[in-house]
């Protein structure tokens, strides 16, 4: 299987394609290896994209997604652990939903399942304050 990282130029719209060195890390965290599903959904809900976790960490996820949805470097994402107006599973501490921005992507090919690799980062958990009443 080859991997690439993808990247877009800014001058341009095309993406090139550039071989993985498998050595390169990039979390100083541990993470732990899982498989389920989840609902990658755009701020508009126009793209509702199912993809699978592959590894989580404390701060983060890396997701196996299918080819053709436009996924890159930047964008952000809503992950649910299941579609609106369906019962939650509450899986990976996901009740309800946590924000995600895509902070690597990578190009698998030659295997029988081409796919994009995702790394997102997890959006910090807003605290509920109390309210206080004058």
């Amino acid at each position: 299987m080859m991997k690439y990282d993808t990247a877009i130029s800014s001058s341009s719209a095309t993406a090139t394609a550039a071989p993985l060195l498998d050595g390169a890390e990039r979390r100083f965290e541990g993470r732990r290896d899982t498989s389920c599903e989840l609902w990658m959904i755009d701020h508009h809900g126009s793209t509702v994209l199912r993809c699978r976790c592959r590894e989580i960490s404390k701060n983060g996820m890396r997701l196996r997604v299918p080819l053709g949805y436009g996924v890159a470097e930047g964008q952000r994402y809503e992950l649910r652990s299941h579609l609106p107006g369906t019962s939650t599973t509450g899986n990976l501490g996901l009740v309800g939903s946590r924000w995600a921005t895509v902070v690597r992507t990578q190009l698998c090919l030659g295997e029988c399942d081409d796919h994009l690799d995702v790394g997102v980062v997890l959006d910090v958990p807003q605290a509920v304050l109390p309210r206080v009443i004058n």
